[in-house]
């Protein structure tokens, strides 16, 4: 499958090595405020080339939207934007025509297909996810206009052994992205910048933990039964090719199992904000995995790679919590039990 969503619907299109990517979103209402530049802004935070931490591809992602906006708002029709791949390098990857790499899904794809794209991993790349935050910024706009109390913010928690304090309340996108990491723990940020270069240097890797946080939304967005707030957030987050593992809830969720129930329902931060399948007014946060990535410098005979994606994919975090609330909400509003 490549959409995502029921009414509120994200198609995504394109290869790494191909000439563009992009997306197509349906069922976005007319009237909602959006240009170019809300789209770029959530870009210019996922693209490759951002620091010495990141790959050393360089792609402006300059966006283009080809339908679905007329002086600066949505008309409810499709939305079609596209980015067109300016430094793709698709003859670094010939040897991969004939070989599977260690730890992709080379050998599953030609299994399954018959015929795979093997100039950067094709679709399975992780420069597939641009289309999602195209999409993304297209729900935050939505949700703007809809719910303009809910903030969705992500940062980096954990890379390797090193592990950040708590974030603090009330912690913004400008303060994520202070940091190349997207730690927001300075003293954190440092050390984990320097086990990515050293990672980066004897051609290695590093996975570890991004956090998301969700706040302002109503209560009782989601289902009790299915299509739970939670089953729909980790459908979607799932659903990133570096994430490994879901977890709702605070940082001592682990530790709070262990707890009986009289002490791990006696404070209502336990849920997470989310209960009975529903939002139940309070923030939500959520620990998402993510695993090293699968290409070794130290193996791969040409191409260029992030050696740590998890601060590229911060922003794809935020998009895809973007892309279910938008779609639960309209969900919400389309129900004719609905009461005011």
């Amino acid at each position: 499958m490549n959409s995502f969503g029921r009414l509120f619907r994200v198609t995504t299109f394109g290869e790494s090595h191909g000439p563009a990517l992009g997306a197509v979103v349906d069922g976005c209402p007319a009237g909602v405020a959006l240009g170019e530049a809300e789209i770029q802004e959530a870009l210019n935070r996922r693209r490759p080339g951002q620091s010495s931490l990141t790959s050393e591809r360089r792609e402006a992602d300059r966006v283009e939207i080809l339908s679905g906006v007329f002086q600066g708002k949505t008309l409810g029709t499709p939305i079609a934007a596209l980015v067109r791949n300016t430094d793709q390098r698709p003859q670094d990857y010939d040897a991969s025509a004939f070989e599977d790499r260690l730890g992709h899904a080379d050998a599953i794809w030609r299994e399954r297909f018959r015929h795979r794209d093997h100039r950067g991993g094709g679709r399975s790349s992780g420069r597939e996810t641009l289309g999602r935050v195209i999409g993304g910024a297209i729900a935050e706009a939505l949700l703007a206009r809809e719910l303009p109390s809910v903030r969705i913010v992500a940062w980096v928690e954990q890379i390797g052994t090193v592990a950040a304090a708590d974030a603090p309340p009330g912690l913004d996108r400008i303060a994520v992205d202070s940091h190349p990491t997207r730690c927001p723990d300075p003293l954190a940020a440092a050390r984990m910048a320097e086990a990515i270069v050293a990672a980066k240097v004897a051609g290695d890797s590093l996975g570890g933990v991004a956090a998301l946080r969700i706040e302002g939304l109503p209560a009782g967005l989601g289902e009790p039964v299915f299509g739970k707030l939670k089953s729909r957030l980790a459908d979607g987050l799932a659903g990133i090719g570096t994430v490994t593992g879901v977890l709702w809830g605070p940082r001592r969720l682990l530790e709070a199992l262990a707890e009986p129930g009289s002490s791990f329902h006696a404070g209502p931060e336990t849920y997470g904000g989310i209960q009975g399948g529903m939002s139940n007014g309070r923030p939500i946060e959520l620990r998402i995995l993510c695993k090293p990535p699968s290409t070794l410098a130290a193996r791969a005979k040409a191409g260029r790679h992030d050696p740590c994606i998890l601060p590229r994919v911060v922003p794809v975090l935020e998009a895809m919590a973007a892309l279910v609330l938008a779609d639960l909400w309209l969900q919400l509003l389309a129900q004719p039990h609905r009461v005011e």
